[in-house]
Parts: structure tokens; sequence; C-alpha cells
């Protein structure tokens, strides 16, 4: 797969989270991928438990926007790296902003491998 490719699906995935649409963020993940977030330990496995995740974020309101992305790619071993900024948009009126990085590994054509390294809380806990 190019790294024009690779890069497009990053963002997809995050244009995903920002929009809050499930289909789209599992549109790039293999059916069996492992969602992991290392900074906290938490790990997640599958279409389910990783649509699952999402949903009980999405119970908090408010708003999340990621950009400023820088992507190392290795195209020959399909993998990502990839370095943003994340801003959060909280219910009452306040603004965190971090910088993130997701590493993003290929099994075939989708991504099978997502790992997860976050400044400060956790909001990728798993569903209940």
């Amino acid at each position: 797969m190019t790294a024009v490719n690779m890069a497009a699906m990053v963002e997809t995935y995050f244009r995903g989270v920002d929009l809050r649409d499930g289909a789209m963020i599992l549109s790039v993940m293999a059916p069996d991928c492992r969602f992991h977030v290392e900074t906290h330990g938490d790990e997640v496995r599958g279409h389910a438990a990783i649509g699952a995740m999402f949903d009980h974020i999405w119970q908090n309101p408010g708003s999340v926007v990621h950009d400023a992305f820088i992507h190392t790619i290795d195209s020959a071993a399909g993998r990502i790296a990839s370095q943003f900024r994340v801003t959060y948009y909280r219910a009452d009126g306040s603004v965190v902003v971090k910088s993130n990085a997701n590493v993003f590994t290929l099994h075939g054509t989708l991504f099978g491998d997502v790992a997860v390294y976050m400044a400060g809380e956790n909001r990728l806990k798993p569903a209940p």
C-alpha cells in the first residue's frame, strides 16, 4: 500500500472519531483489530468491542478535533506513526489541548493493530 493511502486511512479514522461515526472508524480496521492504549494499559479487540468503546465515549457531551498531523510511514512494513493535536471542547465550555501519537499497523489492507500513546487522562476507556 502506498504512503499516501496509509495516511488517508489514518485521517479517515480520525475524521470518524471527530464526527462520532463508528462505521467510518471501523471501515479502516480489520474485523479482529487490536486497539490498545499503551500509556494506560487498556485494550479491546474486534469491531464489536471497538465500536462499543467509542459508543461509550460518545455518551459524554462535548466534541473533539484531531489535526496538525505528522505522519512517519514505512510502507514496506505496513506501519504508520502519526503525531497530532487533540482539542477537546467540553460541555462546561473548557478546552483541553494535547499532543498525542498513534501507531497503526496494516494486516492486509486494513489496520490490524492500533497503539495509542496519549498524555493526561485516558478518554478511550473500554465499555463496561
